[in-house]
């Protein structure tokens, strides 16, 4: 008895243990479905696991934990659903704050996210298309543009037939004061081609808008021969310009006077545009001649034609001819080209190489008609404008011989000062600043020297090139500039 006794109390003390055991684990898994569950949204299933854990066993540790987050989801569910409710009425402003607040307690929540954002964007809308339905009524063509394009968009498939009527109108509108405007910019332009192609784009094939369609295609004749003309200037004031862009400017200005022949102002620029692109192959050509009768013809008639790309290469045409003169011993005539280029010059304050070049070699061509005097004081001129005597103090010899050279001037020694000059010019490329720059085949070397404070003597020189007019082959150039 006493044997079957306590085997008994061990059996009984086992089978509690293992049903311990047992329970434990099924609580585990339960608690972790019910936490998956309420992690996924899902409160009303997580309520039924949890009244089951609770039959297993009210004292489980994680129950309180458990019932306060599924409570607390299924208030959540309840303003949801109320959102939804609101949503489908048509209330969108309060299901939207609705939302916000249970995105605010807890982020995350089923599609909240996506619906908030989907009632934003919807809102949105709204008001852009009140604001674009009120600009047209006040005819308010630029605001009726910017909010109906904004709900386009936020949402491109929208067909709304009275927004798209009234964009379109206000593109016209837009459109046609843009190109009446006589000091419409290049971005005025840009803007009116955009509205012109999105015009394009909306415009109904009905009959009832064969008038819009007749006033869009003769605001379309307008755009394109202010864009030819633009795009003519464009390539004519270019930097980098050669001389096919040259005659892409010219073919474009005669294409927008073909759509309006009656245009004083186009037959002007391109009866300017067809001399100066005669003149440019003149000047590529080293026709310095022609080069200079054409560029005046183009500069009498405006001063800064080409965005000042005419003055440009009408100063190293001058330049270059005065120094063909010169080489050539027929000294008047290259004083009086050097003189020329020199005006030019003098309006050219950015580009010191420019007025120290054609001095100096002022100053050359009176040496050689034995003026002194005026010979030293074109040295002078040059050497102050750059102000050598600050340059010179790095080079001791040099240094020195121009305060001999300015000595001798004062005394009246202008043959010797002349002389002195003459050696301290054959070194002052010393005092240069060399720069290494890309340009690009085919450029007109003269406008890319101006362009970087140069000249073409200079970087001729500087580079060791032969006398040319074009780079065929783009490279880099040592470019030489004196700094003020």
């Amino acid at each position: 008895m006493t044997v079957f006794i306590v085997s008994s109390i061990y059996l009984l003390k086992g089978l509690s243990t293992q049903s311990e055991v047992d329970n434990s684990s099924l609580l585990a898994s339960l608690n972790h479905q019910a936490d998956q569950l309420l992690l996924g949204g899902q409160p009303g299933p997580a309520s039924e696991i949890i009244e089951k854990i609770k039959t297993i066993d009210p004292e489980y540790i994680n129950l309180p934990e458990l019932s306060e987050r599924a409570n607390e989801l299924l208030q959540f569910e309840v303003k949801y659903l109320n959102a939804l409710r609101l949503i489908n009425v048509g209330d969108n402003n309060e299901a939207l704050k609705i939302l916000n607040e249970i995105e605010s307690d807890q982020s995350g929540l089923w599609d909240i996210t996506q619906r908030i954002a989907s009632l934003e964007k919807k809102k949105q809308i709204d008001e852009y298309l009140n604001q674009g339905d009120t600009a047209y009524q006040d005819e308010d063509w630029d605001a009726v543009i910017t909010a109906y394009e904004n709900v386009l968009q936020l949402d491109q498939s929208i067909n709304d037939p009275v927004m798209k009527e009234q964009l379109l109108f206000s593109y016209l509108n837009r459109i046609i004061f843009l190109l009446q405007s006589e000091s419409s910019s290049i971005e005025d332009l840009d803007k009116a081609e955009q509205y012109y192609r999105r015009a394009l784009a909306l415009f109904p094939q009905s009959k009832e808008f064969a008038n819009q369609r007749g006033n869009l295609q003769e605001v379309s004749s307008n755009l394109l021969e202010v864009k030819f003309t633009q795009i003519a200037k464009t390539n004519l004031a270019d930097k980098n310009q050669t001389g096919s862009s040259v005659s892409e400017a010219v073919s474009y200005l005669r294409k927008a006077l073909q759509l309006n022949p009656t245009n004083a102002a186009l037959q002007s620029d391109l009866k300017n545009a067809e001399v100066y692109q005669i003149a440019f192959q003149n000047f590529i050509n080293m026709d310095m001649v022609q080069a200079v009768t054409n560029f005046n013809i183009v500069i009498n008639e405006d001063r800064h034609f080409a965005n000042g790309n005419a003055s440009t290469l009408l100063y190293e045409a001058y330049y270059a001819l005065g120094k063909q003169y010169l080489n050539a011993g027929i000294y008047l005539d290259a004083r009086s080209n050097l003189e020329q280029a020199e005006i030019l010059a003098w309006s050219d304050q950015e580009n010191l190489m420019k007025l120290f070049q054609v001095q100096i070699l002022l100053g050359d061509t009176l040496g050689k008609l034995d003026d002194y005097q005026n010979a030293v004081s074109y040295y002078q001129y040059a050497l102050n404008a750059i102000k050598a005597q600050n340059k010179l103090l790095f080079f001791t010899d040099l240094s020195n011989q121009y305060a001999e050279a300015n000595f001798l001037a004062v005394i009246g020694d202008y043959r010797g000062a002349f002389k002195i000059y003459q050696e301290i010019i054959k070194q002052i490329d010393a005092v240069y600043t060399n720069s290494e720059v890309e340009i690009s085949s085919g450029a007109c070397l003269a406008l890319f020297a101006n362009e970087n404070s140069s000249t073409v003597d200079a970087i001729l020189k500087a580079n060791n090139l032969p006398r040319n007019m074009v780079i065929s082959f783009g490279r880099i150039l040592i470019v030489p500039s004196i700094s003020n």
